[in-house]
């Protein structure tokens, strides 16, 4: 006997949701699996229903045997056909074929009823590259997406090279051998992730910071350079500051531009309209200022309007542009830095043309936008003083530089989010920044935000990836509570002792401090500091525990065992690091740290995966207080 499959409107996306139900109706079913051409012979057909809607819809009906899994778009389809497996058994739990649990043959899955119909609860839904990776870290991450209900990929630059770079050269960690990519080898692994984006319907985000570098002359495939000398042609283009044009720290990326100066806006514009004409592929490009503050241009022009002023009048600038050209692509303003500060007169003249993205980078993690007290709780945007602003921690304050854009923007929107780009690191067990995005994201709709996309590194599994797994569905479906999520994502990772590992990394994310680990709050603080002390003494208790369960386990429960046993071994290293730091004994606390960060260079190629080594060490180093051996 053989499963027969049909797909409709033949395209790259369908016909590859086609080869995904072919390898696990397989798998699932124990029968082979064959694709047909004709929808009333298939016993499982996957149809495209393009309709007006704005958001993903997808659904399937299960009657008499066979199931017919329908979506609004390709990508749609596609989270249809996951959504369908993940109600038959089947969990997806970290990226990569090997990390997935699929039910055994012999289920008897297309005999019964079932019926399914959804609309994705918000229209944004994804993630942006950070961090060091591998070609098949990115490959794998974005093959996990739709798995788990996320729509979109975001690469930062015109392409991924500084991310590729970091994992091939192994930045921060010398214990391996780095090798420098060559500009085609960066461009034909560019175009292999481009691909997988493409074959999926993801939704293409692309570029963000780098513009400014680019009316320099500084491409932005290469990301954060440094070391860079300005020459003298081009200083009349950058901002004044201190009174000195230049670039600053020798980094285009950290530099912004004269943003009074028209051949700045012309130059500007053309290079994103070239990029634009030239990349129909992008379905959202992002168009940012600098990735430095406290940098804009004092000249006299300059002080006369707000940066985010200019900001809005060069993009209505470039929308014409765009227009010119009979290009409709899609434009991504942010909101950051100097530019959470609105606007005091500029005004969108064409709102469809563009997204409006909420960036709080400085905001706590220790609570939810849940959390606060709109009524009495939110004061009135901070005023804006040139060049000497100090980011907000509160998300009440945070949220007050929102509530000023939404009155002069009513288009669409989202929050740019960075729970595991630093955050995760402080919550050592990951449960309570789990909690947190779960309830963010729930409250998003409230907060007029249309979906958020996560700033993050895709190297973020350590001990679990229940933090990209409960965003993820919860994108897709607000309705499903944390404890549904946590229970379901649990008892498929570690079998059995689901009850004592949920039980244990919830004692340790309840000890942690994302806000001390990012410089949030003095770094000496005898409560941490006990807190870290218990974190250790309870990472040693659990070791019979986990014994238990590598000795009990097989297959990939058993890996989510071995990743949580080296959890443990290196992390109380960490916790006992941060103690001592906490505590006042800072030079006790590097040489642990030191020896926490040997163990995570010498083992990272067998846990390559689940923790970025180059990106805890940034973050620990620029932030959390150690020191780095490497700068």
């Amino acid at each position: 006997m053989s499963i027969t499959i049909f797909s409709d409107r033949q395209n790259q996306t369908t016909l590859f949701a086609n080869q995904e139900a072919q390898y696990y109706f397989s798998k699932m079913t124990g029968e082979t699996t064959k694709a047909v051409e004709n929808s009333q012979a298939a016993d499982i057909v996957l149809n495209v229903a393009p309709d007006d809607q704005v958001l993903d819809h997808a659904r399937y009906d299960q009657v008499g045997g066979k199931v017919t899994i329908v979506g609004n778009r390709p990508v749609a389809l596609l989270i249809g056909l996951y959504q369908y497996l993940h109600d038959q058994g089947a969990r997806f739990l970290r990226p990569g074929r090997a990390n997935e649990v699929v039910p055994k043959p012999g289920m008897a899955m297309l005999q019964t009823e079932q019926h399914y119909d959804h609309t994705a609860s918000y229209k944004h839904r994804g993630v942006c590259i950070e961090g060091a990776d591998s070609l098949e870290n990115i490959v794998d991450f974005i093959d996990w997406l739709p798995k788990n209900g996320f729509n979109s990929f975001f690469i930062q630059f015109a392409n991924p090279y500084t991310f590729l770079k970091r994992w091939y050269s192994h930045q921060f960690n010398h214990s391996l051998t780095g090798k420098d990519l060559s500009n085609d080898e960066i461009r034909e692994m560019s175009a292999k992730v481009d691909a997988e984006i493409a074959k999926r319907d993801l939704r293409h985000h692309r570029v963000g910071h780098g513009w400014t570098g680019e009316v320099l002359g500084y491409s932005s495939e290469f990301g954060w350079e440094d070391g860079k000398k300005l020459p003298e042609s081009k200083k009349s283009l950058v901002a004044e500051v201190n009174g000195k044009r230049d670039l600053i720290q020798g980094t285009p990326i950290f530099t912004n531009l004269d943003m009074s100066n028209s051949t700045v806006n012309q130059k500007m514009a053309q290079v994103i309209v070239d990029y634009a004409r030239q990349h129909s592929e992008v379905d959202y490009l992002h168009v940012w200022l600098s990735d430095g503050d406290n940098n804009v241009c004092e000249c006299d022009d300059c002080q006369k309007v707000l940066p985010s002023d200019q900001y809005v009048e060069f993009l209505n600038y470039l929308d014409e542009q765009l227009t010119a050209a009979g290009l409709n692509t899609k434009i991504c303003f942010l909101l950051y830095h100097e530019l959470l500060f609105a606007p005091e007169s500029a005004t969108i003249e064409h709102p469809e043309r563009f997204v409006m993205m909420f960036a709080p980078i400085s905001r706590t993690f220790e609570k939810s936008y849940a959390d606060v007290d709109y009524a009495h709780g939110i004061p009135e945007p901070t005023p804006y003083v040139r060049n000497h602003t100090t980011l907000p921690n509160s998300l009440e304050e945070n949220l007050s530089f929102l509530f000023a854009w939404q009155k002069m923007f009513k288009g669409d929107s989202f929050v740019y989010d960075y729970p595991l780009g630093r955050a995760h690191y402080g919550d050592l067990g990951y449960m309570k920044i789990s909690q947190i995005i779960s309830r963010d994201v729930q409250y998003l709709s409230k907060l007029h935000l249309n979906g958020y996309i996560s700033c993050q590194e895709l190297r973020a599994g350590f001990p679990t990836t229940l933090p990209n797994y409960v965003m993820g569905r919860t994108l897709w479906d607000k309705s499903l509570s944390y404890q549904t999520l946590r229970d379901e994502y649990f008892k498929a990772a570690f079998g059995s002792r689901v009850h004592q590992v949920v039980d244990y990394l919830e004692r340790i994310s309840a000890l942690s401090s994302s806000d001390y680990f990012n410089a949030i709050g003095p770094r000496v603080n005898a409560n941490q500091a006990a807190h870290f002390t218990a974190i250790v003494d309870n990472m040693t208790k659990f070791l019979p525990e986990i014994q238990a369960g590598l000795a009990a386990s097989t297959g990939v429960s058993h890996q989510n065992w071995r990743i949580l046993d080296y959890h443990r071994q290196v992390f109380s290293r960490l916790a006992h690091a941060l103690a001592l730091q906490a505590g006042g004994h800072q030079q006790e606390a590097e040489q642990e740290w030191i020896e926490f960060e040997d163990a995570i260079k010498l083992h990272e190629p067998a846990f390559q995966q689940e923790l970025d080594v180059y990106r805890i060490t940034e973050v620990a180093t620029n932030y959390a207080g150690f020191k780095n051996r490497d700068d």
